[in-house]
This record gives C-alpha cells, structure tokens and sequence, in this order.
C-alpha cells in the first residue's frame, strides 16, 4: 500500500506545470482576475479568516451609480473590513468577475477556482537571469458570496484544504534543492513561517 502511495504522489508531481505560463510560479496581476487586499495586513487577515473564522465585508455603497471618472454619484460608501487597490467601481467590476468564474467552475466541475493568496515569494531562476518571477506561498481557500446589488460582497473561508503552493514547493525543491517546511494551518503564526522561509531561500 505504501508503494501505491508513493507512486500516486510521483505522478501528481508530473502533472505539475512547471512553466512561467503557470501563475503559480509566474503570478501576474490582472484588471479582472484578481484583486490586492492593502487592509487587513496578511497576518490580521489570516487570523480573522481562517483562525476565527470570520465572515468578512468588503467596502460597497447602498447604490451602484458611477460617473465616467468612476466616482460615485451621490449614496453611501460603507468601508467594510477589507480595502483593495482598486477604486469601489472598478472593485466590484474585479469582485462580480471572480466570483462569477468560481460559481462556474463549481457547477461545471464540481471544484474551487478561488483561493486568496498570502505571501509572495519574488526570486529568479539564475543569478544571469534579468526576469523576476512572483510566486504565491499559501493559498487559502475561499467563497465569494453576494446577497443583492447593494450588499457588500462577503469573504469568507471555503472548506477546502488550506496548502502551500505545491507547484512552487516542487520547482524550489527540484530545480534547487530548497525544501519548505510544513505549515500548521491551525497555529497560523504566518509571520514565523516566512520569516523562516526567508531565510531559507535568501540564496
């Protein structure tokens, strides 16, 4: 049975698409595939989503009426417990876009497309090379829901496993010989897990 397992884990680790078209090694931002989260800071957000598992807002206005300058006209704008880098139009443009592909993918396929990603992990290939990839660390399983046009759009923690990027952890471990350690999605202490990395990967 031992050997079963470890040959299933051997052709997981082939299907793993090593690229830089991969977004897992090569992240690229996006107008409508994905949003920066600037507040909550990681660690305060993973400590809400995922240690207390709390339901979280994003900022929205009890209208839906912008200009050409994407300012809103008249209504209120209510902060909620989550600011991005976008403005509140193109916000909710990004937030209708994801959540939109994500319910697809789950009646279609049964899966979850949608993970919020916590930490990045900026490096090269080779000491020659001019090309920076950015790679995401822990990706965390989420929901994306809306009750009606005026609501916030409500984050909250889908119940999928919580995981280290495993293509990242494969190319690292490798191409390079770089292990990461395991990470305990319950203690959440993300702040002395990447500190720890950090000094891991620093050459």
């Amino acid at each position: 049975m031992a050997n079963v397992d470890v040959n299933i884990e051997k052709w997981k680790k082939r299907l793993l698409d090593l690229g830089k078209k991969n977004r897992l090694i090569n992240y690229r931002e996006t107008k409508r595939s994905n949003i920066k989260i600037t507040s909550p800071n990681s660690a305060e957000l993973y400590s809400k989503l995922v240690i207390n598992e709390k339901v979280l807002t994003f900022a929205h206005s009890n209208q839906n009426d912008f200009d050409d300058a994407d300012s809103l006209r008249g209504g209120f704008v209510y902060r909620g417990d989550i600011e991005t880098d976008r403005s509140l139009s193109e916000q909710q443009k990004t937030l209708a876009n994801l959540r939109s592909k994500a319910r697809l993918a789950a009646e279609e396929q049964g899966v979850n497309i949608l993970y919020l990603s916590v930490g990045f992990l900026k490096w090269k290939e080779s000491k020659d090379s001019d090309q920076i990839l950015l790679s995401p660390i822990i990706l965390i399983p989420v929901t994306l829901s809306l009750e009606s046009i005026t609501s916030p759009f409500v984050l909250s923690l889908h119940e999928d496993e919580i995981v280290i990027n495993p293509t990242l952890l494969h190319k690292l471990e490798n191409d390079f010989g770089i292990v990461i350690p395991d990470f305990d999605s319950n203690e959440g202490d993300i702040v002395s897990f990447f500190s720890e990395m950090r000094k891991i990967v620093n050459n």
